[in-house]
């Protein structure tokens, strides 16, 4: 695995982020050549607003796609409905007084949650909505007085998990349930370095769970790897890094040509699966260089 150290690293700016979708009978290898981006053009979003952290869920049938979005000020986070094929845009989901991004979607007894980075807020808050896909309010804060971002839930064993990233270090907290108490766990933090920024939500896939991180070798955004999980409880963690990484990266002259640092994926009912993820590529590149990584 490759580590993180002074270097002369490429830094890339000028160029932006946009979004799109996938499938596959391989979830570990996609072929984003082939990925249909998100259309800007028909949905009126200028080329230049960054459009990023892409998460999907079901819901009566249909599938959104919530993700970060540029505003004038800030990121808000925004929605769109897939209908017969087509992504329609249908405006931001949620609107804080600062940045916003990440939107960890998720159902859990028939509600509907969301937990988007608020580290301007120095919480990890939990949104909840009656009316689907607006307006969301803050169910409960979970975390407090800590400034952490692309927060990821899931549960294993009616145990509660969040990976979390504070500055450089993986950081992973524990409760007996969603609402419950969240603490540290013992071994915590897991990482520091790389790989330590959450890409998207775990994966079950061929008896492992999966966690997916970003790669920051080099500069920001550049890939996406996979880690096996393979012990978590309460008081213990252990994870091995995948055989076939990196999950996503660039890949020749696309629009994502310059690196890719998310993914979602879901299984559908024939066995395949679905993905969405976000690509670095469109806009006016400027190559400069830079002593250290870019985390």
């Amino acid at each position: 695995m490759k580590k993180p150290v002074p270097f002369f690293g490429r830094k890339i700016t000028g160029a932006y982020y946009s979004i799109a979708t996938g499938t596959t009978q391989n979830p570990l290898s996609w072929k984003v050549s082939e990925a249909k981006v998100f259309n800007r053009e028909n949905n009126k979003i200028p080329a230049k607003l960054l459009m990023a952290d892409p998460f999907l869920h079901q819901k009566d049938g249909k599938w959104y796609a919530f993700f970060e979005i540029m505003s004038e000020k800030h990121a808000d986070i925004g929605v769109a409905v897939e209908e017969n094929g087509t992504w329609k845009y249908l405006g931001i989901a949620l609107d804080e007084t600062v940045h916003l991004s990440y939107p960890f979607i998720f159902e859990k007894n028939g509600v509907t949650y969301m937990i988007p980075e608020t580290k301007r807020h120095s919480q990890v808050r939990l949104y909840k909505t009656n009316n689907f896909p607006f307006d969301w309010q803050v169910d409960k804060v979970l975390i407090t007085n800590k400034r952490l971002v692309d927060a990821t839930y899931f549960e294993k064993d009616k145990v509660s998990y969040l990976f979390a990233t504070e500055d450089k270090d993986l950081r992973l907290y524990v409760s007996d349930s969603l609402h419950g108490e969240w603490k540290e766990h013992p071994s915590s933090p897991l990482l520091s370095g790389n790989y330590t920024r959450s890409a998207g939500r775990l994966l079950n896939y061929d008896g492992k769970l999966i966690r997916f991180a970003q790669d920051h070798f080099g500069g920001y955004g550049r890939a996406v790897y996979g880690f096996s999980i393979d012990s978590i409880s309460k008081t213990f963690y252990k994870e091995n890094t995948l055989k076939n990484n990196p999950i996503l990266k660039n890949q020749g002259q696309t629009w994502a040509k310059n690196g890719m640092h998310h993914i979602d994926i879901h299984k559908l009912p024939d066995g395949t699966y679905k993905a969405i993820f976000d690509g670095y590529g469109y806009g006016t590149e400027k190559i400069t260089f830079s002593l250290k990584n870019n985390f």
